[in-house]
């Protein structure tokens, strides 16, 4: 919990709502072959193209970590998390290739610190884009925890939005995946080392 205490110190994003975002990835990984596949193959990138799957902790892809970058950069995007927050991910000068650089911060197992800033960075941008669009989603740890899931280009802001996400068997129920972080969120669990709207 002190990583992510510490990126929500950084970012402003509520410490809660990033273990929410992350627990669904950690339930789903433990319950299902994907352990398996991460486990043997992932490690030894035998495979031509690994873009399609989720790294680190927070099971983030590279390419929304990338979109993540982007978009902290550019005060155009209706993404835009405002200013500073660049900072927190640029490369030091000297970085030859940042695919390599990006999967290196991804899936470091020893530090799961960007595993978790870049999650941070990504409910804060989709914050952002809906509070733009008129319709804030800040209090809806369901709605953000869905989006975290769903990705970028399925962001569209609207009234009410609704839980949902991969469906994630646990138990013999199927939840999904926004459900599954947005009770984590709502319940007491963890509460005394990550309290709801702790870390703002």
């Amino acid at each position: 919990a002190t990583i992510i205490t510490r990126v929500a110190r950084e970012t402003g994003v509520d410490a809660r709502l990033i273990a929410a975002s992350v627990i669904p990835e950690q339930i789903r990984f433990f319950t299902s072959e994907r352990e398996v596949f991460k486990r043997y193959f992932e490690p030894l990138k035998i495979l031509g193209s690994l873009s399609q799957f989720s790294l680190g902790v927070s099971g983030i892809k590279q390419e929304t970590a990338a979109l993540v970058e982007q978009h902290a950069n550019n005060p155009a995007s209706p993404f835009y998390p405002g200013d500073g927050f660049a900072a927190l991910i640029a490369y030091p000068a000297d970085t030859k290739n940042r695919d390599s650089a990006l999967y290196a911060r991804l899936t470091d197992e020893k530090d799961h610190y960007y595993s978790y800033l870049y999650t941070a960075l990504y409910l804060k941008q989709i914050e952002a884009q809906w509070e733009r669009a008129g319709f804030p989603i800040a209090d809806n740890p369901y709605a953000l925890v869905t989006l975290f899931n769903i990705g970028f280009v399925n962001s569209n802001p609207k009234a009410n939005p609704q839980a949902g996400g991969a469906p994630i068997t646990v138990g013999g129920r199927t939840y999904a995946f926004g459900e599954l972080g947005g009770d984590f969120y709502t319940s007491s669990e963890l509460e005394a080392i990550l309290p709801r709207g702790g870390v703002r």
